[in-house]
């Protein structure tokens, strides 16, 4: 099992998140966020990541006063790379007023028996004011947004976190089933042929793309070989050259040369 190292921050309302991340987590007064851990960012990059936990109250008074943007803002100035927001406890919107309510327990009126009783939210919010500056929040700052119940929930979602953040992103394969990522910036020209090409290959993302281009003369050149000469390239293993040669219809695993 991968050990783990997170630091935690001591303040005393994240006591009962200490408690729950058990051995994994380190008491210490840290300067931003409630967790921070190291992981690896693109091309295996050391970065920060810092999370923040908020109850839903505590996000909405923040909406009113600019207060988690300053704690962004604190944040990067102590350099870290990858903000993370997690949202703890339920909520939903009031079908009727459109209000932002949160569960609490009380006496319901009809039955006079303790219930879990639905009221809005304190500072009162809208249910889409709230939900659009969730979005403003991953869509305009990249902030990573996740909702949990309870404080197990939060702790399971940040022990997730640190082994994710433990694989340069660019290695992780999920996504890369479905598209291959554009370029990390704007190309102001346009890849050559050969890098084109190689983006399509299996296992092969924009930034091993390079290692293709700086080898290969041509595509014909990338056709031709077998795939001892691509498992020879740097950050293209033994598995990933077989599924490139099949793909290309060049030479398989075993030597032979492919019917066409």
């Amino acid at each position: 099992m991968v050990s783990v190292c997170l630091y935690c921050t001591d303040e005393p309302n994240d006591a009962d998140l200490l408690r729950t991340l058990g051995s994994c987590a380190v008491c210490l007064p840290i300067a931003s966020g409630d967790v921070c851990f190291s992981g690896k960012g693109t091309n295996g990059s050391d970065v920060l990541v810092c999370c923040e936990r908020k109850k839903i109250g505590d996000m909405v008074s923040c909406i009113q006063t600019g207060r988690y943007l300053h704690q962004l803002q604190i944040a990067k100035s102590n350099n870290a790379d990858i903000f993370v927001l997690i949202l703890e406890g339920r909520y939903r919107r009031n079908p009727e007023d459109g209000l932002l309510e949160i569960p609490i327990w009380g006496i319901n009126p009809r039955t006079l028996r303790r219930a879990e009783l639905w009221e809005p939210v304190k500072p009162t919010t809208q249910f889409s004011r709230f939900d659009q500056y969730l979005t403003e929040l991953a869509r305009d700052v990249g902030v990573i947004l996740k909702h949990t119940e309870n404080v197990r929930g939060t702790a399971d979602v940040i022990l997730a976190l640190y082994q994710n953040f433990q694989t340069p992103s660019d290695q992780h394969q999920s996504l890369r089933q479905i598209f291959n990522p554009a370029p990390p910036i704007v190309q102001l020209v346009k890849p050559s042929l050969i890098r084109r090409v190689a983006c399509e290959l299996p296992g092969i993302s924009w930034v091993r793309s390079q290692v293709v281009i700086e080898y290969f003369q041509s595509v014909r050149d990338m056709v031709n070989a077998d795939w001892e000469v691509w498992a020879s390239l740097k950050g293209i293993g033994k598995k990933t050259a077989q599924k490139v040669v099949k793909s290309l219809g060049g030479m398989e695993a075993n030597g032979i040369t492919a019917t066409r």
